[in-house]
């Protein structure tokens, strides 16, 4: 069967691997992309560029032109809007199946359900489910024959019904490798930061996150956290090392350093085989001397920490992150200690949040001096823990809730529940945090602070230091983010 995916904005780890499996299975996929420069939350808003880009009709009519047997989506809240729009355009014109998958119809799929131009919601993990779709729509059997299918939602006599999820996918190791082209014929640079993923899952559950989500999901399940062996692993970027591309490698694990035991056997391989610089994602409590000394062994230049505030209160009461202020001090000191740049993202906007938290926050960054440091709205993910903790404080209605589940709305500042004041008081620790990454020395970072936090248009000059600070830093993501903008696209 022909199966189309349609998506925009950045590569998705998630269709390729449905795609590699599918194709593995004898069927036919295409993607259809939109890079979405200037539009979503990847690179740059601009409502102009935006509008005189705008891809969407190209996109609606090469999906008719193409006659596929099922349309496909995978849909996070932040373009969920986008998805549905497309996908009732297409349905105008015809009958075609369409199918939701992704973190947002995980999450809410009686919601995603509610659009008559959907016909199926998949979730949790896709490749069986997808599979068994196909299989299905092959037969030409009733809805009927779906009603026990795992992972597989649809409406079906008036009424949602919603199958559970089958179990984890054990063994990452017995899926092919991901189908990479499906999204480097479109966007041709993006071999060049080749992402990959050496796990599944995170071993955390912070309340703001996804995963938190997949937990509750899951529930049944003793581990979340499921690792592919370091010889796949290293299989899959031996053969992408070989076409002569690839120049940095971006591991996108949530947690890359959890395990001690694989990252020893992987980086000796990695080291040995494939010797690239890489990038990772780490969490203050899954670092130590000895893991720090290992990704610097490895190639790693760069990690990104998660430590989203310097208010142990919020972390402790809102995110629910364990681990002091003590600690992620001491983790970025064994990092830089070991040579590797280190970026942390804050995020702004959690409930209950005050200047005093904010203070802390900065107060922390004076000390772990890092060399980034990214700022965040806090979003609302449907069916996520601070969901609820947001309402108990009325800081979300029911209705805001109501609007997050349909894609209206996500980002904290949005909702109506930030004054205008609190948003100019988030701009100002915004363009602190960002001056503080770039100066380390207090008496000068306190003389500019000083001039900076009174000017007007806190937003540009943030974006101006952001740049300076990629500069001094040799920032290879924001400059790989630039040559993205200007390269090479086939689209849709």
């Amino acid at each position: 069967m022909k199966i189309i995916f349609i998506y925009n904005g950045a590569e998705n780890l998630g269709i390729e691997y449905i795609s590699s499996y599918l194709k593995s299975k004898g069927h036919e996929v295409y993607l259809l992309f939109d890079p979405a420069v200037f539009s979503g939350d990847y690179l740059i808003n601009n409502k102009l560029f935006s509008r005189i880009l705008n891809i969407e009709k190209k996109i609606i009519q090469k999906t008719i032109d193409l006659k596929p047997d099922i349309v496909a989506f995978s849909a996070f809240t932040g373009n969920f809007r986008w998805c549905l729009n497309i996908a009732q355009e297409i349905k105008k014109l015809s009958n075609v199946p369409i199918v939701f998958g992704g973190v947002h119809s995980t999450a809410v799929p009686d919601e995603v359900l509610s659009n008559d131009c959907i016909d199926f919601a998949v979730i949790g993990e896709g490749e069986h489910a997808m599979l068994d779709l196909l299989e299905h729509m092959e037969k030409g059997t009733g809805r009927e024959a779906l009603l026990n299918t795992p992972n597989i939602c649809f409406t079906y006599q008036g009424d949602v019904h919603m199958n559970t999820p089958r179990p984890y996918i054990k063994d990452l190791d017995s899926l092919p490798f991901p189908d990479k082209f499906l999204f480097y014929d479109k966007v041709p640079f993006l071999e060049e930061k080749y992402l990959i993923t050496t796990s599944r899952g995170c071993p955390y559950s912070c309340t703001y996150c996804s995963n938190n989500m997949y937990h509750k999901i899951y529930c049944t399940e003793k581990q979340h956290v499921r690792r592919r062996s370091p010889d796949n692993v290293i299989e899959e970027l031996i053969y992408f090392k070989k076409r002569g591309r690839v120049k940095l490698v971006s591991f996108a694990d949530d947690v890359f350093t959890f395990s001690k035991s694989w990252l020893e056997d992987f980086i000796e391989k990695y080291r040995s085989r494939i010797n690239l610089p890489f990038f990772c994602s780490v969490h203050p409590l899954s670092i130590t001397e000895e893991k720090a000394a290992l990704l610097k062994e490895g190639g790693c230049c760069l990690v990104t920490m998660g430590v989203q505030s310097g208010s142990e209160r919020i972390r402790k009461e809102v995110f629910e992150r364990h681990g002091s202020n003590d600690k992620i001090i001491e983790s970025i000191n064994q990092l830089k200690n070991a040579g590797i740049k280190v970026s942390v993202d804050n995020i702004f906007g959690a409930p209950s949040e005050t200047e005093d938290d904010l203070k802390e926050s900065l107060e922390l960054y004076k000390e772990a001096k890092t060399d980034r440091i990214l700022t965040f709205w806090l979003t609302y993910y449907p069916k996520t823990s601070i969901i609820s903790y947001a309402e108990d404080h009325d800081i979300l209605s029911k209705n805001d809730i109501k609007n997050i589940e349909k894609g209206h709305t996500g980002f904290a500042h949005n909702t109506g529940s930030v004054s205008e004041d609190k948003i100019e008081l988030y701009s100002k620790y915004e363009i602190l945090f960002h001056i503080r990454s770039l100066i380390h020395n207090n008496r000068l970072f306190s003389l500019v602070s000083k001039v900076v936090i009174h000017i007007p248009f806190k937003k540009a000059a943030t974006k101006i230091v952001a740049l300076l600070n990629a500069v001094k830093n040799r920032d290879f993501k924001a400059f790989y983010l630039i040559k993205y903008i200007w390269s090479e696209k086939h689209v849709p």
